[in-house]
């Protein structure tokens, strides 16, 4: 199976802070995503970490990424600067396009306005970076008013997959789980 997930910051105590995480500290933190993680991956799973993956140190973030499941592989964000990110998954990119069993799968940790084969019917953009803010909120009414285009047609399907979006509850997510996760949280809202 294919995972993804982004800003699992781990290690960033301004992270709790700023995305108002449910946590006392860093180490609540990291547990939990930890213990998330390996509930639902399995050693032979694929996790895709859309970027800003930890904020520790070299042998902080080598020995985290040992003790998740999975094959890891990052699409760098702006704070995975560390050399040491090498020692911690199996490749590391800064823009990916794959196909994936549901598609074809854009992989960005920031959200794009524009990518291939968006007017395709299959196309799933999965980004990060944008947490809960203004601009994620942007991100989705641009995408929203996109496919509400008179006389153009578009047939993607655009993710924040951001650890603290209620439907990721801070937990890897398949892309029918984001499907079908993102549905019911978008009935909460009136979208």
């Amino acid at each position: 199976m294919e995972f993804f997930i982004a800003d699992t910051h781990f290690y960033d105590k301004k992270c709790i802070l700023y995305d108002g995480r449910p946590f006392s500290n860093v180490d609540d933190m990291n547990r939990l995503l930890i213990e998330n993680w390996n509930r639902v991956v399995n050693d032979g799973d694929t996790v895709y970490v859309v970027g800003d993956f930890s904020y520790g140190n070299g042998a902080d973030i080598v020995s985290t990424a040992q003790r998740l499941k999975g094959k890891k592989i990052l699409i760098r964000g702006n704070h995975d600067n560390d050399v040491n990110l090498k020692y911690a998954f199996a490749e590391i990119h800064d823009y990916l396009e794959t196909r994936g069993s549901e598609g074809n799968v854009i992989l960005c940790h920031y959200p794009l306005s524009s990518f291939k084969d968006m007017q395709k019917g299959g196309t799933v953009h999965i980004y990060g970076h944008v947490h809960n803010t203004y601009e994620a909120k942007l991100a989705n009414d641009v995408y929203e008013r996109m496919r509400r285009l008179p006389g153009r047609e578009y047939h993607f399907e655009a993710y924040n997959v951001g650890c603290m979006q209620d439907y990721m509850d801070y937990t890897p997510r398949t892309i029918t789980e984001l499907r079908e996760r993102t549905r019911k949280f978008a009935l909460k809202f009136d979208r």
